[in-house]
């Protein structure tokens, strides 16, 4: 794989060869969210190429592929690892290729200082494997089906959603849960927007964060342009993150990957991206179109690859999915990582009594014996006996022969109160004579 480092001084060269005005960027601190821009392809800001560093690792991006060329048709294009052919989205008009794309180009540096500023301390030790496929982990599949945003420019909304699924299953526990979050609600909600107008991942990332989104049920996606119309009880089914963090090192996203799941990212679309079918894609010919939101579910450092998520349907590029070479067309340079609260494990108390007629066990709190309680609760038991016996002792999960002890819950325990019958306060039995004769 040939990987190329292009510095900042040989970007703003390209930019001036580019022949076109750099777009203003709302300035990062305390400032208000900027407004989302016109879902439409426009020149890359260098501030939106230039991350602070003194370079930028890309595997494919060159000064002279930054020019806007004329598009080559797709079957002249150069062999390479991927193949160009017909797709569900090559056929589509500019303007409808367009709407498929929903960041907003002049927000791509304001994205990523605001990734930079959420990004979590992660360990210098790294532990992640060398390839991961959450479509494949265990032999389970903890992703959930590609969706399709039809013309609307709601890329991140699906993104968002289909990240936070498939960390609901992973925390969970359970590849089956299938969970299907509203797109629709978290776009047209969330950002009172219309499909021409796109969105921003931090703003998607709050929305979840601090409101929550609705299940499909609740408000069906369409395609189009919707206004916000939830059910009315849609709280009841919500699904809230805990939190999000921005990551811009590619070794902690492989890291946060590795850990919990998928996430979402951000990367330009060229004009040759419409036409992938399959392989490892890299920029190769066409116009920068603009910038769209996906969501990562892998990699590979033997081949140098990510494995995403689109949101254009089956009929594009490996069944929805694609594969695409580390750094190209920006897909690294900066990930939201959706925080899902890992389901406190909870355990059951079993209590049970020898002879069952000698007597009765109270927990407090009795909701150990119920429900389960979290690890690590007291729970104090205490062996009641009834008229004619007396407590001897405990058995299983717990020792000792006073009336009352104390347990803690750390996984599912069994304590049994041990009675024997004495002849005092025992019931009166009558013995009649038989009289034989």
């Amino acid at each position: 794989m040939r990987i190329k480092t292009v510095v900042a001084s040989t970007l703003a060269i390209a930019l001036i060869l580019l022949g076109s005005t750099i777009v203003q960027l709302p300035a990062l601190a305390n400032e208000p969210d900027p407004e989302p821009g016109a879902c439409r392809a426009e020149p890359l800001s260098e501030s939106a190429l230039i991350t602070g560093s003194s370079e930028i690792t890309d595997t494919s991006t060159t000064a002279s592929d930054l020019l806007i060329d004329q598009p080559i048709p797709w079957g002249e294009q150069p062999s390479g690892d991927w193949i160009a052919g017909e797709t569900s989205v090559s056929q589509l008009g500019g303007v409808e290729q367009d709407r498929l794309l929903g960041v907003p180009m002049d927000v791509i540096d304001w994205e990523q200082s605001k990734a930079a500023e959420q990004t979590a301390t992660l360990s210098a030790s790294y532990t992640y494997p060398s390839a991961l496929d959450w479509r494949n982990f265990g032999g389970e599949d903890w992703t959930t089906p590609v969706r399709n945003q039809g013309g609307c420019g709601s890329c991140v909304a699906f993104a968002t959603t289909s990240a936070i699924e498939s960390r609901l299953e992973i925390a969970m526990g359970d590849p089956d849960l299938n969970p299907d979050l509203s797109e629709a609600h978290l776009f047209f909600c969330g950002s009172g927007s219309i499909c021409t107008n796109g969105w921003y991942p931090s703003a998607a990332m709050d929305f979840a964060r601090d409101t929550g989104i609705a299940d499909e049920v609740c408000y069906p996606y369409a395609g189009y342009d919707q206004t916000c119309s939830v059910c009315p009880d849609w709280q009841s089914s919500a699904t809230q993150i805990s939190s999000w963090i921005g990551l811009t090192d590619v070794s902690d996203m492989k890291q946060a990957l590795a850990d919990h799941g998928p996430f979402e990212v951000t990367m330009l679309v060229y004009l040759d991206f419409y036409y992938y079918t399959e392989g490892i894609y890299e920029h190769t010919w066409g116009e920068l179109r603009g910038a769209h939101a996906v969501t990562l579910v892998g990699y590979d450092d033997s081949e140098g690859y990510w494995i995403a998520k689109n949101s254009w349907g089956m009929n594009w590029g490996e069944n929805g999915w694609f594969r695409i070479a580390y750094g190209d067309c920006y897909i690294d340079g900066y990930a939201y990582v959706p925080l899902v609260d890992q389901p406190t494990p909870t355990y059951h108390l079993d209590t049970s009594v020898i002879p069952e007629e000698g007597g009765t066990i109270l927990a407090d709190p009795s909701v150990c014996v119920i429900d389960g309680c979290e690890q690590g609760t007291e729970v104090e038991l205490t062996a009641t006996p009834e008229a004619g016996y007396e407590f001897t002792g405990w058995a299983g999960d717990a020792s000792g022969s006073s009336d009352s002890i104390v347990v803690i819950i750390d996984g599912d325990m069994n304590v049994t109160a041990n009675f024997s019958s004495t002849s005092d306060g025992g019931d009166v039995r009558i013995f009649i004579p038989l009289v034989i004769g």
